[in-house]
């Protein structure tokens, strides 16, 4: 019962922004973004590299950036719990050029219910996508 509230969330999520373009740093909100109607816009090779913790080739990374500076994406998508040289310029080139960021994580905040903790993200993402 306690998911119907989160899926009714991610489809009025949907209806409001289907085909919004995003961009991630690693694949770890693929789901949700895809349940919710958006579309990854980010370079394969860059996500999976941030991923795997490797360096990310030249040519992707501007792809990626590029993603920022030509407004292909609305809203930029992290994992807070990792960082690196990539996804930090990738946090830099979206508020450079005002397309906000919404951090996730890969584990249960302490004290936190798994509801509340993804009705917060899909509420975070709906704010993103407001301003």
């Amino acid at each position: 019962a306690g998911l119907a509230g989160l899926e009714s969330s991610e489809a009025a999520l949907r209806a409001r922004y289907l085909g919004t373009g995003v961009a991630i740093t690693e694949p770890l909100p693929l789901y949700l973004l895809q349940a919710s109607g958006l579309v990854n816009k980010t370079p394969p090779a860059f996500s999976k590299a941030v991923e795997e913790e490797a360096d990310v080739a030249p040519r992707v990374l501007s792809e990626t950036l590029a993603l920022f500076a030509d407004k292909q994406v609305r809203l930029l998508v992290y994992n807070e719990q990792t960082s690196g040289a990539s996804t930090d310029r990738a946090l830099s080139a979206a508020k450079a050029n005002n397309i906000p960021s919404v951090p996730v994580t890969e584990t249960l905040p302490d004290g936190q219910h798994y509801l509340t903790w993804m009705a917060g993200i899909v509420h975070a993402l709906e704010s993103a996508l407001t301003t």
